[in-house]
């Protein structure tokens, strides 16, 4: 169920894009967060997100099945929010900020592009069943 052996070194090179954009997407992401919405005290949901990001970012350099499902959905709220959040700042125009949530869009929506692929798909498909069928060989 869990993968916990990560290989980064060897996935092919659009698996290792994928988790470098998602990775780079939830820093953006956690960083504007602090420095936009909050107080400068974090509090549980922040740390909350946090490990949520961390533990995504985890389980697909895994190369967890069930985790690409669970991220595409992350992904999509993630772009959802940051869709309405350039639609504010582009009404009051404050373009520094612009400019960030462009890159978190940009990041979250290549990451899911390339977990949309069908070669990726593939791959976590037949990385799954070659773990599970290594699993039942030492058993």
């Amino acid at each position: 169920m869990f993968n916990l052996d990560i290989k980064f070194d060897t996935y092919p090179t659009f698996i290792k894009l994928a988790i470098i954009t998602l990775a780079l997407g939830w820093l953006v992401h956690l960083v504007f967060y602090y420095k936009v919405f909050t107080d400068d005290t974090l509090v549980r949901r922040d740390y909350l997100m946090f490990t949520v990001g961390i533990a995504i970012c985890f389980f697909i350099a895994g190369i967890n099945k069930w985790a690409r499902p669970l991220c595409l959905f992350f992904n999509f709220v993630i772009i959802l929010f940051y869709l309405l959040l350039l639609y504010i700042y582009i009404q009051k125009p404050q373009y520094d900020l612009s400019v960030v949530t462009v890159t978190v869009l940009i990041l979250f929506g290549l990451s899911s592009y390339l977990l949309l692929r069908r070669d990726t798909i593939a791959y976590f498909n037949s990385f799954n069943e070659d773990t599970a069928a290594d699993g039942k060989k030492q058993e």
